[in-house]
């Protein structure tokens, strides 16, 4: 505490003065940024705990590895599994504010499925589409793997390219769809899925930064 009820933290092994980067924190909750100091947390959602639809067990929940398989035949746009998240009141918000979406599975051959990943944002409070398909909804494929399979069996990480939240404001919902395009339906990846087992896929989660502990607004429910 240093003076009029301001939090200062500095990094760690800094014994005096002020470093160029660091954070203060004021009593009502908001805080002020110097230099390039900044938090991150994540968006999560447990694919456990999604609704599977899916026709001829091409999804089906694996309790053992706390996941979901994806049949080698499983299908877009028939077979989504879909997570719902809302977005913190911790959250930055405005122009140029982004989400880095990835998602951590299984990978037990050095082939990459075709795993797509789509998204919708909902203002509340706002006009939006009553949805009946995934048209507006922004898709896109794997842009990196974190790690390079050698063999066995490798708890991976994939991003996907970053989120626009530009338009979000606050308690938006962002809905987020997962696929399996083993046909290439999409035309987005290069062929057909070249993986011929199934995939397990942990979970979706995507890093977000944060502008303070909590929002000073509130959405009155």
């Amino acid at each position: 505490m240093i003076g009029n009820g301001i939090v200062k933290t500095f990094p760690k092994g800094i014994i005096a003065g002020i470093p160029p980067d660091y954070l203060e924190i004021e009593e009502d909750g908001s805080d002020v940024r110097h230099g390039a100091a900044t938090a991150w947390e994540d968006l999560s959602g447990a694919l456990l705990a999604a609704r599977l639809d899916t026709a001829s067990g091409r999804l089906d929940f694996d309790y053992f590895n706390a996941g979901v398989n994806f049949n080698s035949n499983a299908r877009y746009p028939e077979e989504p599994v879909v997570i719902a998240m809302q977005a913190k009141h911790a959250m930055e918000y405005g122009a140029g504010v982004i989400a880095k979406p990835h998602f951590h599975w299984l990978q037990r051959q050095a082939a990459i499925p075709n795993m797509l990943l789509g998204y919708k944002i909902t203002n509340y409070g706002s006009i939006t589409d009553f949805e009946t398909d995934w048209s507006n909804y922004t898709f896109s494929i794997p842009s990196a793997h974190i790690w390079t399979y050698v063999s066995g069996c490798l708890a991976q990480i994939s991003r996907f390219p970053d989120i626009d939240l530009s338009a979000m404001t606050l308690s938006a919902s962002i809905d987020v769809v997962l696929f399996r395009d083993a046909g290439n339906v999409s035309t987005l990846f290069a062929g057909a899925d070249p993986v011929g087992t199934d995939v397990t896929i942990k979970y979706n989660d995507s890093h977000v930064k944060n502008n303070m502990i909590g929002s000073r607004e509130e959405i009155v429910k």
